[in-house]
């Protein structure tokens, strides 16, 4: 095991440039997916149905740049507000209403591009009432997506509210008593739903704000944590919106990187303990909040979010086992929003904007692609099956792809600053009959520029912008060949949210645990004031673990607290299928919210797991 030990010390010294690693002939597997889920990452915020798409729109979206659907508005409670004084339609009444409704989804134009994999939501406005009924309104839903839709239409997802606890205030003045009752609504929802046999996934509560850190975790345990404990039992998947910048409400964050990773295993962690297993991720929304820029479209403006949803995608990539769906909030065409009262600008998240030169009566006659087209550009024909690739830097972030003929190496650089990557390619390359590198640089406060240009040679170094990320796209003369599997498996402790005891042990312990060839590593992740240690002492199985003093993206300076997980690369060898992890800390205060030890070992071929030598 000595590459193993070469290996695990590289990953924790200061190196003069990054180094990536690439198998292309071992193929990877998240639990026993490989195959790259395109439906599950590279989606819109908006359905076939929008308004003002075009039979050319949607054979670009889902033809040419195979882009699906993800989420839309108006729901069951659009058409009957939970508040109305009418109450719900009955049984019947759902029957008679829902043929006019499902004649005009299969005669529309665009019907030949609708797909199910889309979520339905409501504003809480209309889809909550304190007064009302729960059950009452739980039947009518079941009842709307039962009915509303035929086998083929039917939305896989159901997020019955749409960040509904930054809106409690609308509902009352005692804002946990609304929560609380939010909570019940999807409860009932999601029994309903499930008491039908419905095959549509109920899923909440569209969290718009997971500081789950602050007031030393009390939102954790007053928002996400007593949602768990009141509708867990009958969710299908928990959904958190993840924003770069402020959502809604909060403080200043970035949250891609360490938090962002710090939030999902927490959830992850809780789901483990409570159900003895994990339910999945629904990523509704994410992306970044633009602020600074003046009132109206730029091209500037339109490009600085692009950063933030290329960083959070390379995180959800590595959780394909344990996410639904993920959805970029990125918006078609809003004829809601823009007119001759704002002089025709887009809705700030679209992909499309009204050309201002073809306003014809009132109307928009053409339209004009916005700089977010560059993200779906950018992953266009990304397919395939995991291979081997990893870092030693946790701020440059790689996923490799071979689908037959094509290779796909992909790099994400989540620094502020120009990071120089070594790029290696462990494994025999066939004859290469194209190269080509794909680039989308979004220099802050400055329009994006990306560009896709042939190469001369397999990069063996390559130079990343700031925040940058890079595609790789090599072609073979023939079929990519693999010769050995690793699996990647991450396994819970039951232990969780231990507060922080100045030279106390934090003892976890974990079962079933992967062993053999491969790599390990533990991820902690810990909500701590910033000048409270960040290393402490790591014993596994009685093994010292030197912890890292880096961690993925920024140092969370602007935040109250620092909440983020931290990768501790643990030697394979320090591994058993029962294995003893103590953490302890050298000063007081704060909590470990949760640790996670995560395995990659090899399958059944003769082939060992490469490291980084």
């Amino acid at each position: 095991m000595a590459a193993c030990t070469s290996f695990f010390s590289l990953l924790s010294a200061k190196t003069p440039e990054a180094k990536v690693v690439v198998d292309l002939s071992t193929q990877r597997f998240l639990d026993g997916e490989s195959s790259l889920d395109r439906e599950k990452y590279f989606n819109i915020h908006s359905n076939y149905m929008s308004m003002g798409l075009t039979p050319d729109d949607m054979e670009l979206l889902v033809n040419e740049l195979d882009v699906s659907m993800g989420r839309v508005f108006n729901g069951p409670f659009w058409y009957y507000p939970a508040a109305s004084e009418g109450g719900f339609p009955s049984e019947a009444e759902a029957k008679a209403l829902s043929r006019a409704i499902i004649d005009r989804t299969q005669t529309h134009p665009l019907y030949p591009y609708q797909s199910n994999r889309v979520v339905y939501t409501d504003h809480p406005r209309d889809a909550f009432s304190m007064d009302t009924d729960p059950e009452a309104a739980a039947e009518w839903a079941a009842a709307y997506f039962q009915y509303f839709f035929s086998d083929v239409e039917r939305p896989a997802f159901y997020e019955p509210m749409n960040e509904p606890f930054v809106h409690t205030g609308d509902f009352g003045e005692d804002h946990a008593e609304v929560r609380e009752r939010m909570a019940v609504w999807f409860r009932e929802f999601g029994k309903a739903f499930k008491e039908r046999d419905m095959p549509v996934q109920v899923v909440g509560y569209a969290s718009a704000w997971p500081s789950m850190e602050l007031w030393d975790f009390k939102h954790w345990n007053e928002r996400m944590k007593m949602f768990m404990d009141v509708a867990g039992d009958y969710m299908d998947g928990f959904s958190v919106h993840l924003y770069d910048g402020t959502n809604v409400t909060g403080q200043d964050n970035r949250r891609s990187g360490s938090n962002a990773e710090a939030i999902l295993d927490l959830i992850e962690t809780y789901s483990f303990i409570k159900w003895g297993r994990v339910k999945p991720h629904a990523l509704t929304e994410y992306g970044d909040i633009v602020k600074g820029f003046p009132e109206g479209y730029s091209d500037e403006k339109s490009s600085q979010g692009l950063r933030a949803i290329n960083h959070l995608l390379f995180t959800f990539l590595e959780r394909q086992d344990r996410i639904s769906t993920s959805i970029p909030f990125i918006t078609s065409k809003s004829p809601w929003f823009y007119g001759e009262h704002n002089n025709y600008q887009p809705y700030g998240a679209d992909l499309w904007r009204p050309d201002p030169d073809s306003i014809v009566n009132g109307y928009a006659t053409e339209f004009l692609p916005t700089m977010k087209m560059y993200f779906y550009e950018l992953w266009a024909g990304v397919h395939g099956e995991r291979v081997v690739a990893y870092s030693d830097d946790p701020d440059v972030m790689v996923r490799a792809f071979v689908d037959g003929k094509d290779a796909f190496i992909c790099l994400n650089n989540l620094n502020d600053e120009e990071r120089r990557v070594s790029l290696e390619i462990d494994s025999v390359l066939p004859q290469l009959d194209r190269k080509v590198i794909r680039r989308l640089d979004v220099p802050n406060r400055e329009v994006a520029d990306y560009s896709e240009e042939a190469i001369d040679d397999v990069m063996d170094h390559i130079d990343l912008q700031p925040q940058e990320t890079v595609i790789l796209i090599y072609t073979a003369s023939e079929p990519f060949v693999f010769d050995a599997q690793a699996n990647f498996h991450m396994t819970y402790s039951k232990t969780y949210m231990q507060p922080i005891v100045a030279n106390k042990p934090i003892v976890f312990e974990f079962n079933d645990v992967p062993t053999g060839e491969g790599r390990a590593f533990l991820r902690m992740s810990i909500g701590r004031k910033h000048d409270r240690s960040k290393q402490p002492i790591v014993k596994v199985n009685g093994i010292n673990v030197p912890v890292p003093e880096n961690w993925a993206g920024y140092d969370q300076a602007n935040r109250s607290d620092f909440f983020g997980a931290i990768e501790i690369p643990v030697p394979m060898d320090a591994i058993r299928d029962k294995t003893t992890v103590s953490i302890t800390f050298p000063d007081s205060g704060g909590h470990l919210s949760s640790l996670v030890l995560a395995t990659e070992t090899l399958g059944a071929a003769d082939k060992p797991l490469k490291t980084i030598q």
